[in-house]
């Protein structure tokens, strides 16, 4: 008797405890759902004030911006397509310093993940990185291109 008892009581308790994490990871599956709904309004919502070869563009630039950021030494990256060439600026990690093999490194892996790109600029300067974050901010404002081509082209100009 004493013996089905506890039977009983343990499997109350067992039935109890699986009902409570059955509904919390529910939640956490509909929070994991909203936060994904949400990142890819944001997107929706920039893309609607970017044209279609330019949304190309800043896609294609985020990409090779993503890339090198990823290399070790490398704090902060921004770049810019102006057409077969890109001008990217970095910022280096504390301890770390912009050599000519880092300039290299990034060089090589600009083309290995973008194969049209003939021509790498590359910069550590702090002014340069700033002027190619306000043309970027400028593109997703809804300005075009051609609106941003001379200062893409001073910038340019600046690095070789």
């Amino acid at each position: 008797m004493k013996f089905r008892v506890i039977l009983l009581l343990l499997l109350i308790i067992s039935i109890i405890f699986t009902g409570c994490s059955f509904n919390r990871n529910e939640l956490q599956n509909d929070n994991v759902i909203d936060e994904e709904n949400i990142q890819q309004e944001m997107e929706d919502g920039i893309s609607l004030d970017v044209g279609g070869k330019d949304y190309d563009l800043l896609i294609r630039s985020e990409g090779i911006s993503d890339a090198v950021v990823n290399l070790f030494g490398i704090d902060n990256a921004t770049s810019i397509i102006f057409n077969d060439k890109v001008a990217v600026a970095l910022e280096m990690a504390e301890g770390h310093d912009f050599t000519q093999d880092v300039k290299q490194t990034v060089i090589n892996t600009v083309k290995e993940k973008d194969s049209s790109i003939s021509e790498v600029l590359v910069s550590d300067d702090k002014r340069i990185f700033n002027e190619i974050e306000s043309v970027i901010l400028a593109l997703l404002n809804g300005e075009s291109y051609d609106e941003q081509v001379n200062k893409i082209s001073k910038i340019m100009e600046s690095m070789r």
